[in-house]
């Protein structure tokens, strides 16, 4: 009896999802889409996918993380891949640990390659994605940042000003500064580059991170 897997694709962006849908038939597989949490949800109750590829970052409401823990507490036998440009779950306000035992977590640009894409499919329904997990590997100047650094600069990244940041986070400016400062030092950012160095803090949080909603 030939068996054909199902793969549930969710990503907010319809032209991703329309890509990889595209790919993964030519490649066999049967395909379902969504385009949020909720959609998918619904999705896999009539579908019953044997694999889900998720972005991390959905938009507003639950990300892709938060989506895998519902999804494999219904169907615990499910493997997962994150496809995202989140370079890693902490970005997310997750940690490694937060990912499905046996997860892959491959960067976007990495897509493309079909060959890749079938392969991280094979690997992970058996069980063996650890080796699949380009966030180990992840090299940004934010690697190094606590949890408080990364929150400050994902505001930073937003546009606020430090007394923004400040009432947003109920503390001094004082303290948002010397968070900054530290922030700053961790990232390898010159300390004589004046404002530029918030500039320069903004480009690497996106790069990592992804546009903020």
């Amino acid at each position: 009896m030939n068996f054909t897997l199902r793969i549930l694709v969710v990503d907010d962006e319809p032209l991703v999802t329309a890509l990889l849908k595209e790919t993964l038939k030519g490649l066999g597989y049967e395909v379902e889409t969504a385009g949020s949490a909720a959609e998918a949800k619904s999705k896999a109750k009539s579908f019953d996918p044997d694999l889900a590829i998720l972005d991390v970052d959905l938009g507003s409401g639950p990300d892709g993380i938060d989506l895998a823990t519902s999804l494999k507490h219904g169907s615990p036998a499910l493997a997962v891949i994150f496809l995202t440009n989140v370079a890693e779950p902490k970005f997310a306000g997750k940690s490694a640990k937060s990912l499905p035992s046996g997860a892959a977590y491959l960067h976007k640009m990495r897509m493309g390659d079909s060959t890749l894409l079938s392969s991280a499919i094979d690997q992970v329904s058996r069980g063996k994605g650890k080796s699949l997990r380009d966030d180990l590997n992840s090299e940004n100047s934010l690697s190094g940042l606590s949890r408080s650094q990364l929150d400050v600069i994902d505001l930073l990244a937003r546009g606020m000003s430090n007394e923004e940041i400040a009432q947003i986070r109920g503390t001094t400016v004082r303290a948002v500064r010397l968070i900054l400062v530290r922030a700053f030092k961790a990232m390898g950012i010159d300390e004589q580059g004046g404002s530029e160095r918030r500039v320069k803090a903004a480009i690497e949080y996106l790069k990592a991170a992804g546009l903020p909603r």
